[in-house]
């Protein structure tokens, strides 16, 4: 059982994870009796929308792939969950063709 949980100051999470994670600037923990690693619980938060934000239809080769998407606007598909966070996904089957997303602007993404 995993009840037993430490905080951990002797690591960073940029020991562990890109800087375009959304756990970059999470508290490491301990937990259980073997003592593994892990991450604070991710908060979603509140995102301010742009005037320069661009908008999308999810055609059917987007179907359930945020991926393909960060990748195809930023350059990378590391903002997968920026653009479903943003868009109040939670789940990536809702991710869908016909669905109308907004897809913040590039600057925003670094804040």
């Amino acid at each position: 059982m995993a009840n037993y949980s430490e905080k951990i100051n002797i690591f960073s999470s940029t020991n562990f994870v890109s800087v375009s994670s959304r756990y970059i600037n999470s508290q490491l923990y301990y937990y259980g009796d073997d003592k593994k690693i892990t991450f604070e619980t991710y908060k979603r938060q509140d995102i301010q929308q742009f005037s320069d934000d661009k908008f999308l239809e999810i055609t059917r080769p987007l179907n359930f792939r945020p991926d393909l998407v960060s990748n195809k606007f930023y350059g990378s598909p590391d903002f997968w969950w920026k653009i479903m966070q943003y868009n109040g996904i939670a789940d990536v089957y809702d991710f869908r063709q016909g669905r109308v997303i907004r897809l913040p602007a590039a600057i925003d993404l670094l804040r």
